[in-house]
């Protein structure tokens, strides 16, 4: 028996950790973090920029000396002539004369040192704008999907309020439909306005279930944009409420530091950087070079005999200057010069169509915080209406017809007053994103 009992025990208390190890709980701020952390696009897109900062190493290291060994082993079937001329080496008349060994062996190592490259400078600095470029892109994508949570969670907040609401709306009316019956029991109400009693209930009823399926849909969406496994149980620690404590303010605005804005910028300097490096493939490229060999003259294959091996080595400066490949070049040159300007007129637009965006969601901002302040009053007033009259018809001095005309502005002032909160939320979630604070 206390085999079964401690076992009973145990099962209970691991069933206990793991409700509790399956359940989340997260603020808007956390959500933001943990989605940040579990999403598969932002993890890949780290990627990107390692690859960017792979390819500032890839052409610094066109740096290092480029060093190879070698190996060539000839054997001369049949040796090449050569004409000796009369009168030299004792030879009184003009002869070919085949001179050289069978067996020629050369073992070598050669070294190859940049010293000017004009075109892998500026190959180097395309590469490190390149990383910055992409690493504006991934600020872009992360405030992109911030904006995505915060509005997955909020949107959860509003349906789960709008459940709140239809939770309360169906026990408003089954307070109407136990009034309505114990009235038709003892005759004091028609059977019209008790069946409309009990239809207005189940209509409510299925409003609730309407609003529980839209929650339900609202949380598995957040738990998608989180990237969290659909069993898991979240728990929203903030509300709309303490969400829209806040007054209007215009803040300061950080446009200017908004990542559309420096990818056009750094494109605009991408393109400089490529007009250049055409501007400058005129100039040569300098190397230095060295060798250094051992050689085997023989006609036989006597590899131990040390007599036959002789080192030679030599160094050198080679300059390679292009003349056809930067007359062809000279077309690509005025494209890069085109896509300056170009960039430059875009990086226009851009400040202008992000000013008017600041500008718009403000208005839309300000615009939501008085919504939501008259909403809010209304349905305070709603409230105390509704008290009122509720009070009267359980008296018997209101008939239950305008009852429910006073329930059905109740409940569309609490739904204005619910919609006008999310939109506020949203129209600041937008006005941070447009001043580059989200």
């Amino acid at each position: 028996m206390k085999k079964i009992f401690l076992l009973l025990i145990t099962a209970m208390a691991t069933a206990a950790f793991a409700q509790t190890n399956n359940s989340l709980s997260l603020s808007l701020q956390q959500a933001i973090s943990t989605g940040l952390k579990n999403r598969y696009d932002i993890q890949a897109s780290q990627y990107d920029v390692s690859l960017a900062q792979n390819a500032i190493s890839k052409n610094r290291q066109e740096w290092l000396p480029e060093i190879n060994a070698s190996g060539n082993m000839r054997y001369n079937t049949q040796l090449q002539a050569t004409m000796i001329p009369a009168g030299f080496g004792g030879f009184d008349k003009a002869q070919l004369l085949a001179l050289g060994a069978k067996n020629v062996t050369i073992f070598g190592l050669d070294l190859v040192q940049p010293i000017y490259k004009p075109a892998l400078t500026s190959d180097i600095k395309i590469a490190q704008n390149n990383l910055d470029l992409q690493k504006e892109k991934n600020r872009e994508q992360e405030i992109n999907i911030k904006q995505q949570i915060s509005e997955a969670y909020l949107n959860v907040l509003l349906n789960q309020l709008q459940l709140r609401t239809a939770t309360g709306i169906e026990k408003r009316y089954e307070d109407y439909y136990e009034l309505a019956s114990g009235k038709y029991d003892h005759g004091a109400l028609i059977e019209n306005d008790y069946l409309r009693a009990r239809l207005d209930l189940q209509n409510a009823q299925v409003q609730m279930q309407q609003s529980k399926q839209n929650y339900d849909l609202a949380v598995d969406y957040l738990k998608y944009q989180l990237n969290v496994p659909a069993s898991t149980a979240l728990v929203l620690t903030d509300s709309l409420a303490s969400k829209n404590s806040a007054a209007v303010e215009e803040a300061a605005s950080l446009a200017g530091n908004r990542p559309e804005i420096k990818e056009i910028q750094l494109q605009q300097q991408n393109n400089a950087l490529l007009w250049q490096k055409s501007n400058r493939e005129w100039l040569p490229t300098v190397s230095f070079f060295a060798n250094y060999s051992q050689q085997f003259l023989n006609g036989k294959f006597a590899y131990t005999e040390n007599k036959w091996w002789a080192p030679f080595s030599y160094v050198g400066i080679k300059l390679n200057m292009p003349i056809t490949p930067v007359l062809k070049k000279q077309v690509k040159k005025q494209e890069y010069a085109f896509k300056v300007q170009q960039t430059n007129l875009n990086l226009q637009q851009k400040k202008a169509d992000i000013a008017y965006d600041v500008q718009k969601t403000l208005a839309s901002l300000n615009n939501a915080w008085h919504n939501m302040q008259t909403t809010q009053d209304n349905y305070e007033l709603s409230k105390r209406i509704y008290e009122n009259q509720k009070q009267q018809y359980a008296l018997g001095s209101f008939q239950y017809s305008n009852l429910l005309d006073t329930e059905r502005s109740l409940n569309t002032a609490e739904q204005n007053y619910v919609k006008s909160v999310y939109e506020y939320l949203l129209a600041k979630l937008n006005y941070q994103k447009a001043t580059g604070h989200l």
